[in-house]
């Protein structure tokens, strides 16, 4: 659906975006992460036909932006990080405004106004100057603004920034459920839970790619690994024998569970195990500790700036 090759983006003397390549299949949910500066929302502006690239190629479902863009800006709903509404016109008249660009018969156009103001509960207030809004309604509403024509391809900064939990779950909820509607969404967001729990596969970067993988092969991918065990009573006493254990890189205690960072688990846990035993351990299960997005991206992040 998104084909990306070497695309560069430069300001003058700023490099915003460096030799990028990717793919985003048909309905597949993809986590773009960095920093600020990285890049994140100049990609997106230009794979949304904002702006030029420097350098490069993108495809958006077989388009070339620079000859289709007006096919590909129709197939495309965009929630940008700071959005803007015409805030002395209603709600509801900034979204018949908006849908007006696009080839929808006025019926349907009705029905996907209400559909989504009723979904982001701002239905009783369809009628009130968007300028009255909360941060957080006005995010409902640019939410709204995006889908309203139903697009195939959804490009979102920081989709849940400014919503209470309740709404930040139920946007979370919504954007899930698009993967079976056949929508592919772009989400950047700087919310790590949010990106491991709806995403299909996750690209970090700063201003070049560092990583693109899923959760499951990025917790997969190292060869250190974190363990649990868990003795019937306190661990304190094999302390000494788990640090004096080669492939176990360091230990931690809390009350009847040790916590090792092992070298080579799937080799090295049995010999653990039964060097445990033989000191009169009573085990009571081993757990392997998958390593969160949040300490997979930091650690990538960290190795970047120190090359």
């Amino acid at each position: 659906m998104i084909k990306v090759a070497n695309l560069t983006k430069r300001f003058k003397t700023v490099t915003a975006v460096e030799d990028i390549s990717f793919n985003i299949g048909e309905s597949e949910i993809f986590a773009f992460l960095g920093p600020n500066g990285a890049g994140k929302t100049t990609t997106i502006r230009m794979l949304s036909t904002l702006i030029s690239p420097t350098s490069g190629q993108v495809t958006i479902d077989g388009k070339n932006p620079a000859d289709d863009g007006d096919y590909i800006r129709s197939i495309i709903g965009l929630l940008t990080e700071t959005p803007g509404m015409y805030e002395k016109i209603s709600a509801y008249d900034n979204l018949d405004y908006y849908a007006s660009f696009y080839d929808i018969p006025a019926q349907r156009r009705r029905h996907n106004i209400e559909k989504y103001l009723k979904m982001f509960d701002l239905w009783k207030r369809k009628d009130d100057p968007a300028g009255t809004y909360s941060k957080g309604m006005k995010q409902k509403l640019a939410l709204s603004r995006a889908l309203v024509h139903e697009p195939r391809i959804l490009f979102l900064d920081e989709p849940t920034a400014g919503l209470d939990p309740e709404s930040a779950h139920m946007v979370r909820q919504f954007i899930d459920s698009l993967k079976h509607e056949n929508t592919t969404v772009f989400l950047s967001t700087h919310n790590l839970e949010e990106a491991s729990g709806l995403s299909d596969r996750v690209c970090i970067i700063k201003k070049k790619i560092i990583r693109i993988a899923s959760l499951a092969e990025l917790q997969g991918s190292s060869k250190s690994k974190r363990m649990e065990i868990v003795f019937s009573d306190g661990a304190s006493k094999f302390l000494t024998l788990l640090e004096k254990i080669k492939q176990v890189s360091s230990v931690e205690i809390r009350d009847n569970r040790a916590f090792l960072v092992v070298d080579e688990p799937h080799q090295s846990n049995p010999f653990i195990i039964r060097s445990l035993v033989e000191k009169g351990a009573d085990i009571l299960y081993v757990n392997e500790i998958k390593a969160s997005l949040e300490e997979i991206y930091l650690g990538l992040i960290k190795d970047e700036e120190t090359r």
